[in-house]
């Protein structure tokens, strides 16, 4: 029973590894069903697979020299049939191609041709061409300039001109000098009871021209400091339009000058008041 059982295992396959019991094909009896064994020409040769080829033998430059079909006349296209060395007759009347007889040949060596004519060069009158001195002297601009000490150094940083403005509004300028436009300015100082000139202060119904303004801040006898403060600097509207007599306006300034002075001295009121 035992031996009946044997043969039908036999018969029928006995699982093994990687699930099948079919047989294994191996090269060269059989290829792989890819693009490289497609490309492959072997079909059951033995005889031939890796390290089965002389090498070495037809790879020789033996080999290359006496099958590789060559140019006898040179090796370009229409290569010349002349000999390499011409024919010329030496001194000793022998040709010049038979270098076996060690002869001395009439042809000029590489150093006779171009005999360079050397020029004398000229000189300079100074040296490096440059007749200022090395260290130069230094002049009494550079003397009498102030220094580093002399600067204010507790200052603000990053000054920048004011502007006034809202959200999705446009933005104004903040103006450091006030228009006052009028037909005919009246003011007059009230310290020196004079017209003032050019630019002024004023505060309500008083004003101060720039004269008594400075010398009472800088003193304080008749004006407190807190009253003088109040004062803001105001300038006629004389030098830029004309009223004659009636409320319109003609212009004597282009109003591009009147912006960018306006900028301008906004700018510099940050640095001087």
């Amino acid at each position: 029973m035992a031996l009946l059982l044997e043969d039908e295992t036999k018969k029928k396959g006995v699982p093994i590894s990687f699930g099948t019991t079919e047989d294994r094909k191996l090269f060269p009896h059989h290829c792989a069903f890819n693009r490289l064994g497609n490309l492959d020409g072997i079909r059951g040769d033995t005889h031939l697979g890796p390290d089965k080829y002389n090498v070495d033998k037809f790879n020789s430059i033996d080999y290359n020299i006496k099958t590789k079909p060559t140019n006898k006349l040179g090796y370009s296209l229409g290569a010349r049939t002349a000999s390499r060395i011409p024919n010329l007759k030496c001194k000793n009347g022998y040709y010049a191609h038979d270098l076996s007889r060690g002869l001395e040949l009439t042809f000029p060596g590489p150093t006779s041709y171009q005999n360079e004519e050397k020029k004398p060069v000229k000189k300079n009158k100074e040296s490096f061409n440059n007749s200022a001195p090395r260290f130069p002297v230094e002049s009494k601009a550079t003397l009498y300039q102030p220094a580093p000490g002399t600067y204010e150094h507790d200052v603000r940083r990053f000054r920048r001109v004011e502007f006034a403005g809202s959200f999705g509004g446009k933005q104004a300028l903040k103006e450091t000098i006030s228009i006052k436009c009028v037909q005919n300015n009246e003011d007059i100082c009230d310290s020196c009871k004079r017209p003032p000139i050019g630019d002024y202060f004023c505060y309500r119904n008083r004003a101060l021209c720039r004269n008594c303004h400075s010398f009472h801040s800088a003193y304080g006898e008749k004006y407190p400091p807190s009253y003088l403060q109040a004062f803001k600097k105001v300038r006629d509207c004389a030098e830029i339009h004309h009223h004659e007599g009636t409320s319109a306006k003609i212009k004597l300034k282009d109003p591009k000058l009147e912006r960018k002075q306006r900028y301008r001295e906004a700018y510099f009121n940050q640095y001087f008041h």
